[in-house]
């Protein structure tokens, strides 16, 4: 079985809110950072320049995807970006000739990340192949009416039991819910928009009235209210 299997689950973000990232990386939560086509187009500045600040911005990895659908295409495009960096992880879509394309990347040692994921048997054979990463889209496999969770679960054990490398990454992960189904399954990574990675630290009513019960209790008593322990300047 592979070194990575066991541990903790990877937090990555797929976003390019520098606020966030700076976030996570301070806390020492942050493994990476994904990015796809449509992230990096919504950016309305140069590829080159938001690759560059993303990987200033943090030590972690950094996933770029590539844009075309051959092996030859994709392949070029793929090799260009890893001459850039070896923290870029190299993001293919798990379909037709990019099956291709991962394998012969990881034979050069390339890192890969298998994406557009919604089925267990691309999963499987992302492991055969010895990719890195694979990645499927749980609030889309959701919405398709299909068991996200279930999915996890099934894939996480085959690629256990076939002592394989592959880190299933959830990815599309919209909701908390979604994100404790990748704790539970016990993949090895989930990356979070940045509307679900603030909803990890967000409060809830039942959080708020406690922590107001406690304050009211302590500006009641002139002694806890007054004590220079807990001077707040």
């Amino acid at each position: 079985m592979d070194e990575h299997q066991g541990t903790d689950m990877q937090i990555w973000l797929d976003t390019i809110d520098f606020s966030l990232i700076r976030h996570a990386r301070q806390l020492g939560l942050l493994a990476g950072v994904t990015t796809n086509p449509s992230i990096l187009a919504a950016a309305k500045q140069p590829v080159e320049s938001v690759l560059d600040a993303l990987l200033d911005l943090q030590p972690g990895k950094l996933a770029v995807q590539v844009t075309c659908d051959d092996s030859a295409s994709q392949l070029r495009q793929a090799r260009r970006l890893a001459a850039k960096s070896d923290r870029i992880v190299i993001k293919i879509p798990a379909i037709g000739d990019g099956f291709q394309t991962m394998a012969a990347l990881e034979r050069e040692g390339i890192p890969t990340l298998a994406t557009a994921i919604f089925e267990s048997r691309q999963i499987v054979m992302a492991g055969l192949l010895g990719v890195h990463y694979a990645a499927p889209y749980l609030n889309r496999i959701e919405q398709a009416g299909r068991d996200a969770a279930l999915l996890l679960q099934e894939s996480q054990q085959i690629l256990q039991r076939q002592g394989k490398r592959t880190l299933i990454m959830g990815a599309a992960v919209k909701s908390l819910e979604q994100f404790m189904q990748c704790a539970r399954a016990g993949i090895g990574a989930v990356t979070l928009p940045a509307d679900t990675y603030r909803q990890l630290f967000a409060s809830t009513p039942d959080v708020d009235a406690a922590l107001a019960r406690f304050d009211s209790a302590w500006q009641a008593n002139p002694f806890t209210a007054r004590s220079a322990l807990f001077l707040t300047e």
